[in-house]
């Protein structure tokens, strides 16, 4: 396979990995202020751990995140159709070159990870 193939697909892997993440994201998330609460919690955790943060540091990193998060929701929301579509339609292509029993499986396994993203 020529060097620009393996390149194209890694790709295409890549961006539908990222997609397909985003997607089951979506589908998952709990409410707008569930979620903002749990993800701060979660990358304050991450930073402290992994930069040794003080008690001041993990102050101004949760007004920063708390801050920023209206921006955020409001920046995936916008794209959310977007990425939900690409998603549908590069599952649905990537489902029309496999063979019937490749594609029985990959059904099972695009079900299991987001459940409903296959018609």
């Amino acid at each position: 396979m020529p060097g620009w193939t393996k390149g194209a697909l890694l790709l295409a892997v890549t961006f539908t990995a990222g997609v397909a993440l985003g997607a089951g994201y979506e589908r998952q998330r709990r409410p707008a202020h569930e979620m903002a609460s749990m993800d701060a919690h979660h990358v304050l955790d991450h930073f402290g751990r992994e930069l040794n943060l003080d008690s001041a540091q993990v102050q101004a990193i949760r007004q920063i995140l708390a801050r920023r998060q209206t921006a955020v929701d409001s920046a995936w929301h916008a794209m959310q159709p977007h990425v939900s579509a690409t998603l549908a339609a590069t599952l649905r292509e990537i489902l029309g070159v496999l063979r019937p029993e490749q594609a029985e499986k990959y059904r099972r396994m695009v079900e299991e990870m987001h459940p409903g993203a296959l018609p």
